[in-house]
């Protein structure tokens, strides 16, 4: 499991006592066009609170850290999402961050997590859709500057080995050889094996059309083979030819 960054279009808020709270996970939401559309199933994010140490930070950056759970992070579970608050503590990092979500300067929200399980769906579609049933762990969540550009290298590569366990890479087909090559002639069947059949083949074709058309030192009595008609030595021909054509 590799890690991955999501980023959503929820604003995050500051409430009147000065937590700073928000949905960072979202369940079935459609992303934005990455590639791919991805939402993530009601659920995925209940198991993994209890193997997780979630930071809260700025940007992803563990050097602007504002909230640790157990310490002054906690998360509660609804249909839409997973909500997290963070209660004020007296540190520079979480007074500047409140100051700027009120501000308008961080408008996005972001998580850092890896995935145990997903599935993917409309594989031969322009938009495949990915599902993520369960997130094995969440690293951060993050308030951040531009939550428009989420990393999806992971994921692609998740795409990818989808595709190929749908639609193997076809071999190319193997060809080899006849180990034995078979002449039919006129009814009568000849086989030919060994390194030297091909030619042994090529050397009964010769005899036989040299059979067909036979020749005779007597200039003055010179004729075709009285039991072979014309006809018969054009289809016996014809019937050596394809049968050639094979190899």
């Amino acid at each position: 499991m590799e890690k991955e960054i999501r980023t959503i279009k929820v604003p995050v808020k500051v409430e009147e006592r000065g937590s700073i709270t928000g949905y960072p996970i979202v369940y079935s939401r459609d992303s934005e066009d990455m590639g791919f559309i991805e939402q993530i199933a009601p659920g995925a994010a209940k198991n993994a609170l209890e193997r997780s140490d979630i930071r809260a930070l700025k940007n992803h950056d563990p050097n602007l850290i504002y909230g640790r759970q157990g310490v002054n992070l906690t998360f509660s579970e609804d249909e839409k999402g997973l909500k997290y608050t963070a209660t004020p503590i007296d540190t520079r990092q979480y007074r500047e961050v409140a100051e700027e979500v009120k501000a308008g300067l961080l408008t996005g929200q972001s998580f850092g997590f890896t995935v145990l399980s997903d599935e993917w769906s409309d594989l031969e579609s322009d938009h495949p859709k990915r599902t993520i049933t369960e997130i094995g762990e969440i690293f951060d969540v993050s308030v951040v500057t531009y939550p428009a550009y989420p990393d999806t290298t992971v994921a692609l590569r998740s795409l990818d080995a989808a595709k190929a366990e749908v639609e193997p890479e076809k071999e190319a087909p193997k060809f080899r050889l006849a180990d034995i090559v078979t002449l039919t002639i006129d009814g009568e069947e000849f086989s030919f094996d060994g390194e030297d059949r091909f030619d042994r083949a090529a050397e009964k074709i010769d005899e036989v059309r040299a059979a067909l058309s036979p020749t005779t030192n007597d200039e003055v009595d010179t004729e075709h083979d009285p039991t072979i008609t014309d006809a018969q030595s054009d289809e016996i021909m014809q019937r050596i030819n394809k049968k050639l054509a094979r190899y």
